[in-house]
């Protein structure tokens, strides 16, 4: 399924990006067409005036210099002296016939006043405007004439430039953006590939862990209910043995009533639904209440419990007392459960001092619980707090669904603190829970 999902999102994500892409391509070779054709008048322009001055300063043209110019700028220039003819055949071969080319340029230059056997009337010289002119096999030219009245008569210029296709003169460029628009668009879905993996992971893991979750709950669900199945199956063929067979159903239910309640608990904290009722909260005399609470506990396991105190008392926080003494009961219950007897269990609360207290590193408790188990292996320390996970792989210790820890650290989290598990020096483990003040 997330294979097929991250397939369509990297298609959609390269055609959008691809499409924006495309508009910067096409919206760059049209500025550079567009550059293309102002730098082509431009240079028209530039060779006009050249030519004109020349004429109109009576500055020797000879065939050496007309063949050079028409040459090196795809030009036709013609000349004529009272309607006579310079005689020149030219120095290229245009698409379109020469001669026919100059006839259509005098044609559209009478069109506006400007005659090449007429000498100009108002003024010494006229001029045309920029003329435009397409060949027989649709080239397209550049032109201008100029006629100059002359003691003998006039004098006219033709000037003709023939205009090179822009994207015959862009090729290297479209070409270039051709690949460079290919590779973009490969490289586009090779991107969109990785970062559609990137953010549909945590979606696959938290598909994960809640398959992996559903999965446990149903394996913790499946005992008692066949105790449950079981002792009813047993009370009809043995009825006078009922009392003890619903003494073990009771407790099978009291148990799968606990594990329901744990599970319906992490479901409201990943819901964002639960909400702690945050009060002032003496930590001295929470830290001794649980105290209290275990120790018959410990006494009848022959077990010794600890409580270290500092000798100030501890400044209060603010914490909802139930939640946090929930999660000290289920700190002290696991080590209650893996602790051998004649061993000890410490409960120790202590007020961080390195350094003064600023708003980035404020004051914190640390309050810890130490046991003298068997400890926790390194590898294992990075899944402890994950539901349903036990170091008992085996699921032997039916009083521990593998939710403890996980309810511990998400109420932790909601007091603004943190919960980890270090090795304890003496044997067996640590765990600190860490406080703002």
């Amino acid at each position: 399924m997330f294979n097929s999902l991250r397939k369509r999102l990297t298609w959609l994500y390269t055609i959008t990006t691809g499409c924006i892409l495309t508009l910067v391509v096409a919206g760059f070779l049209l500025f550079r067409m567009e550059e293309t054709k102002r730098g082509q008048l431009e240079q028209f322009q530039n060779t006009w005036n050249n030519v004109s001055s020349r004429m109109q300063f009576g500055t020797t043209i000879s065939h050496s210099w007309l063949a050079q110019t028409e040459a090196a700028g795809h030009l036709i220039l013609h000349i004529e002296e009272n309607g006579i003819p310079f005689l020149y055949t030219g120095s290229w071969t245009p698409r379109t016939e020469r001669q026919i080319l100059i006839d259509r340029v005098k044609q559209m230059a009478a069109e506006q006043g400007v005659y090449t056997a007429v000498a100009p009337v108002s003024s010494s010289m006229n001029v045309t405007s920029l003329i435009t002119l397409t060949g027989d096999e649709g080239e397209e030219y550049y032109a201008m004439v100029l006629a100059i009245s002359t003691g003998n008569g006039v004098k006219s210029l033709c000037l003709i430039s023939y205009i090179p296709p822009v994207i015959q003169m862009l090729r290297e460029t479209i070409l270039y953006l051709g690949l460079m628009y290919v590779f973009g668009i490969a490289g586009l879905f090779l991107i969109s590939w990785k970062f559609v993996g990137w953010s549909l992971r945590p979606v696959e893991e938290s598909r994960q862990k809640q398959a992996e979750f559903i999965a446990s709950a149903s394996h913790e669900l499946r005992s008692p209910l066949a105790v449950l199945r079981s002792g009813i199956a047993a009370i009809k063929a043995k009825p006078e043995e009922s009392e003890a067979l619903l003494r073990t159903m009771d407790a099978e239910c009291a148990r799968m009533s606990r594990l329901i309640s744990d599970m319906l608990l992490l479901a409201s904290t990943d819901a964002q639904t639960w909400s702690i009722h945050m009060e002032e909260t003496d930590l001295d005399t929470l830290l001794i209440d649980t105290y209290e609470a275990f120790l018959p506990t410990c006494r009848e396991k022959n077990m010794k419990l600890q409580l270290q105190l500092p000798d100030e008392t501890l400044p209060a926080i603010r914490a909802d007392k139930e939640r946090l003494k929930q999660v000290l009961f289920i700190l002290l219950d696991n080590a209650l459960s893996y602790t051998p007897s004649e061993r000890s269990i410490a409960l120790k609360a202590e007020v961080s001092s390195q350094g003064k207290p600023t708003r980035h590193h404020p004051r914190q408790i640390h309050i810890q619980v130490t046991d003298q188990g068997p400890g926790i292996p390194d590898d294992v320390k990075a899944h402890i707090f994950e539901r349903f996970y036990r170091v008992d792989s085996s699921r032997s210790k039916k009083e521990h669904f593998g939710l403890g820890l996980s309810i511990a650290r998400e109420l932790v989290s909601l007091h603004g603190g943190t919960i980890r598990v270090e090795d304890n020096p003496g044997g067996g483990s640590r765990f600190v829970i860490t406080l703002p003040i």
